[in-house]
């Protein structure tokens, strides 16, 4: 059996409407202008997806895709996107998960799948070894994503959908193993398609293509993975819940539905609280040397340890200070297939509204009683939790309350308040898929995120320099997303070079916050270029690396005028434009930004990018 090179060249098309199966082979040029990962995945929805399609149809296209890393020993890379537009924003949206799928799918003989039509029946897609065939799920209709997986495990590597999907929640997740792609509704176009999971294995070997230039670059990579103190230590022993101290602490962590800047108690949901008091052990995606996963001891239950955004958004948003019953909520969460940053989002601004008059719930602001039967009825559509059911932002267009309806283009806000970093709300305004803190992550560097007690190298206010990092980390990310590597490698593939090491920090302060271009144009790439040569078999640069997160960045853009987005949807909620009275928070000057933003892009004043701009980057050949 031949061994695989990085890319088997084949994606699996599958019709499910006509139960028909088949194989795309993709380019030499495509694969070396998008890579694979989302690059591909949106490449593969712009050439064979229809504009103004309704997201819930069978006319929409889900696309899952591996990176050239999957299957290899590449750090913190066996992860897959999963694609496709989004039911919850009608816009073009991806998502990303680790667990073993990815690495099954390759091995079985394909870098990803797209999956359209609609079948009549409940169905799940087996691939073996190259060999595809869909079978009657029928039966396994209503289970939940844990139990599903468990007891069907010997099969292969699973992706499935809990109820939440099954009943298009428009919030809904795709599990896989321990872990979920969780923003933008992918679940329930999933379960529009009556599909409830897609199991792989396959025993093929996976190779690089410059076996020597690789292991040269591994070498490296893992010692700064280790060195630094993010990756080679606080994730392994804290996980994301890090974060709760270090951004609570900084007016950053939602409070009461973004109303406050401080939640009394952080301390009690902190990360140090679950090491010291739940009995934690580690787990983490399959070859990665991080292990930032948590399970732990919580009600004398072995659950997941719940992430920051789910203790920022189902505990502090909702003023809830125990973890317990965060890590309650968590594992019911996962196991129903619902997003916890949406579902805390959407829960307190029912609770707002309920607090206001203007809607009659049960739902109260430190009060955990009902959310368990709010959680299961937004599953299942019962009751009000049908209407939760649409987000945010729909719940606002019939009860009110847009003002303080904390979304993005109909994604609801993540675990990080622009009140307290303004860079990041440029960030949110301008990420294609809405409010996600992984696009143009500038919290890293307005905060002091590891707790050290330095002064963060952009200020947490003001406009200086926010427009030129917004734009830098967004293609950063892009091109991280495609290879897949994680986006915690960026601390140690960006921050343990010589040159960002040992430079005083005031001096890099001064740099990065006056001199933006040159801070960025000699920020280090070299390892993320060593170890994509050494997986493609050619020499990639900084300058063509750099471009191809560019490139995919403004292909989605260009995708989604197309939908109907345009300056008039990159904008924040009204609260966080205007209401700046709490401590640690300042307006957020968006317009200021947003005029620098369009310019280093090169977009039009309507936020369209230009013919000259596609052209640059081989974005229509």
């Amino acid at each position: 059996m031949t061994d695989i090179k990085a890319f088997n060249n084949k994606v699996l098309d599958i019709d499910l409407t006509t139960q028909s199966v088949s194989i795309r082979e993709i380019s030499a040029k495509v694969r070396r202008l998008y890579i694979g990962g989302k690059g591909l995945a949106l490449k593969l929805l712009h050439d064979y997806i229809k504009p103004r399609i309704d997201p819930l149809s069978p006319d929409n296209i889900l696309v899952m895709m591996t990176g050239p890393t999957a299957g290899t020993t590449a750090p913190s890379g066996n992860r897959f996107t999963v694609m496709c537009k989004s039911p919850l924003t009608g816009i073009f949206a991806a998502s990303y998960v680790g667990g073993k799928f990815g690495i099954s799918l390759k091995k079985s003989g394909y870098d990803g799948i797209m999956i359209r039509g609609r079948s009549p029946m409940p169905v799940a897609i087996h691939i073996e070894n190259g060999n595809v065939t869909i079978r009657d799920a029928s039966d396994s209709w209503g289970m939940d994503t844990v139990d599903f997986q468990e007891s069907r495990k010997d099969e292969g590597d699973w992706v499935v959908i809990g109820p939440a999907g099954e009943n298009l929640v428009k919030f809904s997740v795709i599990a896989s193993d321990k872990r979920v792609a969780g923003r933008c509704g992918m679940g329930a176009v999933m379960g529009s398609k009556n599909l409830k999971g897609i199991v792989a294995q396959g025993n093929r070997k996976v190779v690089v293509a410059d076996p020597d230039r690789f292991q040269k670059a591994l070498k490296i990579a893992r010692k700064k993975v280790r060195a630094h103190d993010n990756t080679g230590r606080r994730l392994r022993e804290l996980g994301t819940a890090q974060n709760v101290r270090a951004f609570g602490s900084a007016s950053i962590m939602p409070v009461r539905n973004f109303s406050k800047s401080r939640f009394a108690g952080m301390e009690d949901i902190s990360a140090e609280r679950i090491r010291d008091q739940h009995k934690v052990k580690n787990h983490g995606c399959p070859g990665c040397p991080i292990q930032c996963g948590r399970i732990g001891k919580f009600n004398n239950r072995e659950l997941i340890s719940p992430e920051y955004e789910t203790i920022a958004l189902m505990g502090s948003n909702l003023m809830v200070g125990n973890l317990n019953t965060i890590a309650e909520w968590n594992d019911r969460l996962n196991r129903l297939g619902l997003d916890s940053i949406s579902t805390g989002g959407v829960i307190g601004f029912a609770m707002e509204l309920t607090e206001k008059g203007m809607l009659k719930s049960d739902l109260k602001f430190g009060d955990s009683v009902n959310i368990d039967k709010t959680i299961e009825d937004i599953a299942y559509r019962r009751g009000l939790g049908d209407e939760l059911a649409e987000g945010v932002k729909r719940f606002s267009e019939k009860y009110g309350g847009e003002d303080f309806a904390n979304h993005v283009k109909g994604l609801e806000i993540a675990g990080y308040d622009p009140r307290g970093c303004s860079g990041q709300g440029l960030g949110y305004a301008t990420a294609n898929c809405g409010a996600t803190h992984l696009s143009g992550a500038t919290h890293a560097v307005e905060t002091d995120p590891l707790g050290g007690g330095e002064k963060s190298y952009l200020s947490p206010h003001g406009t200086k320099a926010k427009a030129h990092f917004v734009v830098f980390l967004q293609n950063i990310m892009e091109m991280t997303n495609s290879a897949i590597f994680c986006l915690q490698t960026q601390y140690p593939f960006l921050e343990e070079n010589p040159a960002y090491k040992y430079t005083p920090k005031p001096i890099l302060r001064f740099v990065m916050r006056n001199l933006p271009v040159i801070a960025l144009a000699t920020t280090d790439l070299s390892d993320y270029c060593a170890l994509m040569s050494g997986l493609m078999g050619y020499k990639i640069g900084r300058k063509e690396l750099y471009q191809v997160g560019d490139r995919i960045f403004n292909l989605e853009r260009y995708m989604n005028c197309r939908e109907g987005i345009s300056k008039k949807d990159d904008t924040l909620p009204r609260r966080m434009l205007t209401d700046v009275g709490e401590n640690g928070w300042a307006s957020v000057e968006l317009d200021t930004m947003l005029k620098k933003y369009y310019r280093l892009r090169g977009w039009d004043e309507n936020g369209r990018p230009t013919a000259k701009v596609l052209d640059r980057l081989s974005i229509l050949y």
